[in-house]
């Protein structure tokens, strides 16, 4: 019944969505933050101010401009992103999460040291761009063998990419773990694991190709957990250009509709 009750919330006209009111009584906000805190902190962090996850902490979420938009990202997730949707929660349960993340709202005062215009100089100086895709006034560019960084200071707080520079194995994004594949034909491909079910794999190698192999054509799959192809860079850069380029990558906020 409650699927049922879902999908006509779908197909509801998008102002009927934003009508979602959210409980506020300090038990509401109590049982919110129990259940923020036991499904979302490894993403979101305990205060929700990001890390593997987007930055909640913010006055507004670009994704979740209204109550009803936050609340059906929680229970449906996001799809083709790493947000999954809080299938084990009920509705009033889901509006309670919601309503404790938007306690989590604050005036931002955390000013972000370092300077975006040299930071974007020491990203191009260290040849980031051949991995790494952003999008700036408009236009595209950059490689695609690491993640899409257009809108990475929304997804990701200061103190995460910092440490992505500094220890870029500490937190693996999903898509880019190293992974090894031999096939029982004897072929070995090296590279990240795009996807994989119950019955196929499929491994995009250091070329760019995507390899789609079936479970049963495969030997041996490995996933290098403690790996990065990404180099660090504490010991690269000085503590203020490490400043310059997080700054950088914070100011990089494509706005999406």
């Amino acid at each position: 019944m409650r699927s049922v009750l879902f999908l006509l919330t779908l197909a509801a006209p998008a102002q009927e969505i934003e009508k979602v009111t959210l409980p506020n009584t300090p038990e509401d906000l109590a049982r919110g933050k129990k259940l923020y805190l036991g499904s979302c902190t490894y993403c979101h962090g305990p205060t929700g101010d990001g890390g593997k996850g987007a930055d909640l902490s913010r006055q507004e979420l670009i994704r979740a401009k209204t109550d009803g938009d936050l609340a059906r990202i929680i229970e449906v997730g996001i799809p083709g992103t790493e947000m999954p949707g809080a299938w084990h929660m009920t509705r009033r349960e889901v509006t309670q999460v919601a309503a404790f993340v938007r306690s989590l709202a604050k005036v931002d005062t955390r000013a972000v040291p370092g300077d975006a215009a040299r930071g974007r100089a020491l990203y191009g100086r260290h040849g980031c761009a051949a991995c790494h895709t952003t999008k700036e006034n408009g236009v595209i560019s950059g490689g695609y063998m690491g993640p899409d960084l257009s809108n990475i200071g929304v997804k990701r707080s200061a103190a995460h990419l910092r440490q992505s520079l500094t220890d870029p194995a500490a937190s693996l994004p999903d898509g880019y773990i190293p992974t090894k594949v031999k096939t029982r034909g004897g072929k070995s491909i090296e590279g990240f694991l795009l996807h994989e079910d119950t019955f196929s794999a499929v491994v995009r190698d250091q070329a760019g190709n995507n390899h789609a192999l079936l479970k049963t054509d495969i030997a041996s799959l490995s996933r290098e957990m403690s790996t990065s192809p990404m180099p660090a860079y504490g010991d690269k850069l000085s503590a203020s250009e490490l400043d310059d380029l997080v700054a950088y990558l914070v100011s990089l906020k494509e706005q999406q509709q």
